[in-house]
């Protein structure tokens, strides 16, 4: 059993943080930040404003897109590594906000910057095994509450948000969500992970060494898997973490950059949420059409990497 897309929605927060606010409030230029990330502007939450708050409104404008209810899903998978509670999941917040009462199942994943492939593997091999017929997924991230004022090389990076896809099965296999790939590298930990005063710690060079690896490997990987030829793929949505890791795996991958989206000027790093907010950027802006092909390749902390294949 297969599956296809029929609704998207997604939710950036009003307030827009600009490099040229940065340079108000701490020692770096928008020259820099453009020429080390390509970012220009990212959105970033309201002090009151949580990660559930930013994933309902996304899911409620999947549901609108897609003509349902929230009782028209049998599961919500949601993709994070920011929320505000311990416990219950997000997903279950957002079941109790958007009214369910069908006692559908709700999770959520955490997988950093790789989370929203995570959820569409786990998604994947529901509508394979047959279990559920309509999952939404979301990623949903609050990225601002991690970031260290006192360091420059980071503090630029992130942004915040949420965006929500619904998957219904199908009959067909090379429909919907055609094939994913997810690995991790628990050894390399300390490349790039979070602390318990919620900083983060990256170690830059290693970060992009590994990024442009393992980025472009997991692409490759999932055509051959999925038998699909690289001049099939309508465009590519990467992992929005740095312009100049972008370039580096188009290059590495031989694809034109004529055929990757690029957000990460807009939106700088969402994590979990990046390329599900990309996504839906590009239907809203009449980028990508509804038939095409899209090759989803991330890369994100634990080390975590993976791709998704998904024809729209």
């Amino acid at each position: 059993m297969g599956s296809r897309l029929i609704g998207y929605g997604s939710y950036l927060p009003e307030r827009i943080m600009t490099n040229q606010d940065f340079e108000r409030i701490m020692d770096t230029s928008d020259e820099w930040i453009v020429q080390r990330t390509g970012m220009r502007e990212r959105h970033f939450a309201r002090d009151d404003e949580t990660v559930t708050d930013m994933a309902t409104v996304a899911a409620t404008r999947a549901l609108e897109n897609a003509g349902l209810t929230i009782d028209d899903i049998d599961l919500v998978i949601v993709a994070t590594t920011t929320p505000e509670l311990d416990f219950p999941s997000v997903g279950v917040q957002v079941l109790g906000r958007l009214g369910a009462s069908s006692n559908l199942p709700a999770f959520d994943v955490r997988g950093a910057c790789t989370g929203y492939i995570y959820a569409l593997h786990c998604a994947r091999a529901f509508f394979t095994a047959g279990i559920h017929r309509r999952i939404m997924i979301i990623g949903a991230e609050k990225m601002t509450r991690f970031i260290d004022w006192s360091d420059r090389s980071t503090a630029v990076l992130f942004g915040d948000g949420a965006g929500a896809l619904i998957f219904e099965h199908s009959t067909s296999s090379y429909s919907g969500i055609i094939d994913t790939v997810v690995m991790a590298d628990g050894r390399e930990f300390d490349i790039l992970h979070g602390t318990p005063d919620h900083h983060i710690v990256m170690t830059g060079p290693e970060t992009y060494r590994r990024a442009v690896q393992h980025m472009p490997a997991a692409a490759q990987y999932i055509m051959e898997h999925a038998g699909i030829p690289a001049e099939n793929v309508d465009w590519i949505i990467p992992h929005q973490a740095n312009l100049r890791i972008i370039q580096s795996g188009a290059e590495r991958l031989g694809f034109p950059l004529e055929k990757i989206l690029i957000t990460v000027d807009k939106h700088a790093n969402t994590s979990g949420a990046s390329g599900v907010l990309a996504l839906a950027y590009a239907f809203d802006n009449d980028i990508i059409k509804r038939g095409q092909l899209i090759l989803y390749p991330a890369f994100g902390s634990g080390l975590t990497w993976g791709a998704a294949l998904i024809r729209v």
